[in-house]
């Protein structure tokens, strides 16, 4: 297999790195504001956010939640299983907004 089918191993854990490093900062740096935002989303079940001047939208069902970052032209879903209750969700949001977040800056950083 060549070097440009198979990818580069160091970059890849280089990013990796980075991505995760960024995950675990933006929860230390913002758990308050996403404490509120879960909160909020589990009340309302929708919630629309800005992060850059990139829109995410937080659409919360029965057992998950599904994102949407929608720049210009383009657009990502993700969504996760958090489970049925409202203390699971309330655990897991702020790991998700962290992540959905993290995946908008780390596109911006390169």
């Amino acid at each position: 297999m060549s070097e440009s089918s198979a990818g580069n191993p160091i970059r890849d854990k280089e990013w990796d790195r980075k991505y995760f490093n960024l995950i675990l900062e933006l929860e230390e740096k913002n758990a308050s504001r996403y404490e509120l935002q879960a909160s909020k989303l589990l009340i309302e079940k929708s919630l629309e956010t800005l992060v850059n001047g990139i829109s995410l939208t937080y659409k919360l069902d029965r057992i998950g939640c599904s994102s949407f970052i929608q720049e210009d032209k383009n657009s990502q879903k993700s969504w996760a299983r958090m489970g049925w209750g409202k203390s699971a969700k309330r655990k897991a949001l702020p790991h998700f907004f962290a992540k959905s977040e993290a995946e908008v800056l780390i596109d911006l950083m390169n």
